[in-house]
């Protein structure tokens, strides 16, 4: 005999329990997603590397939903940006597999701030598209000692950077051009920052990007 106040779960209460749950995944989800935009502790602050267009932040903040590639690697904070034509697209085509059917592959980088080169790399060739070196993740590169940090710059063009260890640079003075080197998909700048070997937050002129940034310059 049943107990009177009993209750078997029906198939309308499932689906209110589901909808619960989906709502506050999302929630949680979203929050995550706002709260990358506002970064903890220190920061450093410099000048935007790129400066002739609209560019997209394809991955950047601290939470693993608005950076899932970066937030399991040695950087966290790390930013990946590509540049976007007048249609709001990143390449002329669906996936072309021309480098230069991309916006942003040979386009000028600048120093983001005043400081000494530390470490270049020069000589790797750029993958077509699709087809990433995981032997040399960095690619091409360029690390960059700022007042406050240091900043790494990678995936560049082969034979296009300007400097050398050592060289002192100033505020947007021409460093190299963006490629397709290293372990990249498609063309796109990869820039992080650290302080003493640990991941340091980037701002750009004071703007904090996350996935989804738009910079028009």
């Amino acid at each position: 005999m049943k107990s009177v106040g009993s209750h078997s779960p029906t198939r309308k209460d499932k689906v209110t329990v589901l909808s619960i749950f989906v709502f506050l995944l999302f929630a949680v989800l979203d929050t995550m997603a706002f709260l990358s935009y506002y970064p903890t502790g220190k920061s450093l602050d410099v000048s935007f590397p790129l400066r002739s267009g609209t560019y997209y932040v394809l991955q950047g903040g601290a939470s693993i939903v608005t950076n899932p590639f970066h937030a399991q690697g040695s950087n966290k904070l790390a930013i990946d940006i590509i540049k976007l034509n007048s249609l709001g697209n990143r390449a002329d085509g669906i996936a072309p597999q021309a480098l230069k059917a991309y916006q942003i592959f040979e386009e000028n980088l600048y120093s983001p701030c005043q400081g000494r080169i530390l470490k270049v790399r020069n000589n790797l060739q750029d993958n077509p598209p699709g087809n990433p070196d995981t032997e040399h993740p960095e690619g091409n590169y360029i690390t960059l000692k700022c007042l406050m940090g240091d900043i790494l710059m990678a995936h560049l063009r082969r034979g296009s950077i300007k400097v050398a260890p050592g060289d002192t640079v100033t505020i947007g003075q021409p460093l190299a051009e963006i490629g397709n080197s290293g372990n990249t998909l498609e063309p796109h700048l990869h820039i992080e920052a650290t302080k003493d070997g640990k991941p340091l937050w980037l701002r750009f002129n004071g703007l904090s990007l996350s996935i989804n940034s738009l910079i028009k310059k």
